[in-house]
């Protein structure tokens, strides 16, 4: 790696685990996938099973890690809750929880609620992705699909 890494962003779900080291300016410098889901996981050792990824990457000691998805959620790591929306990027960064007794920094970030009644609905990992989005373009407005095994709709704005 030629630039050093500031932070490890992690996706953690219920069947693969997704973690790519990035640069400050948020240029991605190496990345690592695997089946190591939450099953897993809770089998393992969350931690023993991201330490195996950061020994292969070999980054510098005590480097952040940022983790969205399932990790979060109640069979999780730890429970990182949700977040009711509209939501901003503050709130949902505000409401992150810290891993407590780890080797490095972790940080899980909560989903989204939406708790409307008739219109229940949540999502646990699309938030960062939004959010990821935004930072590359921050005046969009409109309906963004987020496919996956649970395709998510979001309507963005202001």
């Amino acid at each position: 790696m030629s630039a050093q890494p500031a932070i490890a962003a992690v996706d953690w779900g219920t069947s693969s685990f997704r973690l790519w080291l990035m640069s400050q300016d948020g240029a991605v410098l190496a990345e690592r996938r695997s089946h190591e889901g939450l099953s897993e996981a809770a089998e393992r050792g969350f931690e023993t099973i991201l330490e195996n990824h950061f020994d292969a990457l070999s980054p510098p000691a005590g480097l952040p890690a940022v983790i969205c998805g399932m990790a979060g959620s109640r069979q999780g790591w730890i429970e990182a809750g949700y977040v009711d929306t509209p939501a901003d990027v503050r709130t949902i960064g505000g409401s992150a929880m810290r891993v407590p007794g780890t080797q490095r920094p972790v940080i899980i970030v909560p989903g989204l609620a939406v708790r409307a009644e008739g219109e229940p609905d949540v999502m646990r990992g699309e938030e960062t992705q939004i959010a990821g989005m935004l930072a590359a373009r921050p005046d969009f407005d409109g309906v963004v699909c987020l496919p996956g095994t649970h395709t998510k709709w979001a309507r963005i704005s202001a």
